[in-house]
């Protein structure tokens, strides 16, 4: 029954880190948005990003015509990844095994998550780098 539990699609609440130091702050600021999805397949994806980026000023602008300030200012808000996931009930573990990414030193690395369900809220908690701990919650999209 647990893979069924990840199935469908997740709308990002919000995403907090506390630093070593105890300070806590919010990566992709104060109304972050992200949605995520996994598949019965085994396949899933994952778009958080600040709500509020500054727009490019054209409706398709292609990549190598952005000015580079510009294009570092829009990506430094935005993180995306898909790939294949697999499940450690044991371990209360999901496991993204990263396939695209849009940082290209993610691709074939594994992104580990501890998970907690609580009716449709799914947490999710990265393992702790350096005395960094991060929490991010999700609600299943309607």
């Amino acid at each position: 029954m647990l893979k069924e539990d990840f199935v469908g699609s997740w709308q990002l609440i919000d995403y907090v880190t506390w630093l070593s130091d105890g300070t806590c702050i919010e990566p992709l600021g104060g109304e972050p948005y992200g949605l995520g999805t996994y598949t019965a397949d085994g396949w899933m994806s994952a778009h958080l990003m600040r709500r509020h980026r500054s727009p490019l000023d054209s409706a398709r602008p292609a990549l190598d015509e952005v000015a580079p300030n510009l294009l570092a200012a829009t990506a430094a808000g935005y993180i995306g990844y898909a790939g294949r996931y697999t499940i450690d009930a044991d371990a209360g573990r999901v496991i993204h095994h990263v396939e695209a990414a849009f940082l290209p030193d993610w691709v074939g690395t594994d992104m580990i998550r501890e998970y907690r369900f609580e009716d449709d809220i799914l947490t999710l908690r990265p393992p702790a780098v350096g005395g960094t701990t991060s929490v991010l919650r999700w609600r299943r999209a309607i």
